[in-house]
């Protein structure tokens, strides 16, 4: 016990100073580029909450991790629809436990949760792997993929190139659909999801999803890991904008899941 508090407590302690870093350097861009940044409307006590809970949000994705390695790929039986998780950059299907959680609780299933390997983005690879996996799960009708961040990318792609007649909705959440100013600082991502990279820019020409299926993307102003977070918006979707809700508590967050809700249960077009 003692070593789990230890860990949680470095942990937290990691999450507060990366965000600070993360959230002045948005401030920096924030002031530069002003018209690409959207109004947030917070006040003082509004974003130093959704900081905190953010900062909360990265140190449980993180403690996360080892459960992911045990968590089953499956959860629960037949119920009001099969759903598909894809997780985001550098995490793996313990990100999605609690969603996972909301979703069967409310009916949802089975409920799926597809991992890959994802700290160099190879969007293509994975989208895949993500195919074969879609493949193998027979008598499955109107399925939804709801991908986070990179998933986001992973499961657009899938669609895109490799089309299943099952697939009939995907959601994003906080996905950098037409890049993020942070894959320009060097690390496994740079390039690829920058804004205006070739791989982007292939993925958002003459995108055939949303007229295949549901698509929806749901993001955040107050999101520093999208810069700016218009870049979130998945043309052609239906996107739903919120405004004080971080990267990683887009997994957590309570409106975040309700406004999710909502959409699963509109009828398919």
């Amino acid at each position: 016990m003692l070593i789990i508090r230890d860990l949680t407590v470095a942990l937290l302690l990691f999450a507060v100073l990366f965000n600070a870093a993360l959230y002045s350097w948005r401030a920096t861009l924030l002031g530069k580029r002003a018209a690409y940044f959207p109004d947030e409307g917070l006040g003082l006590v509004e974003a130093t909450r959704a900081f905190v809970t953010e900062c909360a949000a990265l140190a449980a994705v993180l403690l996360l991790i080892p459960i992911g390695w045990v968590l089953p790929m499956r959860s629960g039986t037949n119920g009001r629809g099969p759903i598909i998780l894809v997780h985001g950059w550098g995490l793996n299907r313990g990100a999605l436990w609690l969603l996972r959680h909301r979703l069967r609780r409310a009916g949802w299933g089975p409920v799926y949760s597809f991992t890959y390997p994802s700290f160099r983005a190879d969007v293509e690879r994975a989208a895949v792997r993500l195919h074969g996996f879609i493949e193998r799960l027979t008598n499955q009708q109107s399925l939804t993929l709801i991908g986070h961040s990179l998933g986001g990318l992973v499961l657009r792609h899938c669609a895109h190139h490799c089309p299943v007649p099952t697939v009939r909705r995907i959601i994003t959440l906080g996905t950098p659909h037409s890049g993020t100013l942070l894959a320009r600082v060097p690390g496994p991502t740079t390039g690829r999801l920058a804004p205006g990279s070739t791989f982007l820019d292939s993925l958002n020409t003459a995108d055939p999803v949303p007229e295949r299926c549901d698509a929806i993307a749901l993001y955040s102003t107050f999101d520093a890991m999208i810069l700016p977070p218009s870049n979130a918006q998945y043309p052609g979707a239906f996107n739903i904008q919120i405004n004080d809700v971080g990267h990683n508590a887009l997994l957590f967050s309570s409106k975040v899941y309700r406004l999710l809700a909502e959409n699963l249960a509109a009828p398919l077009r």
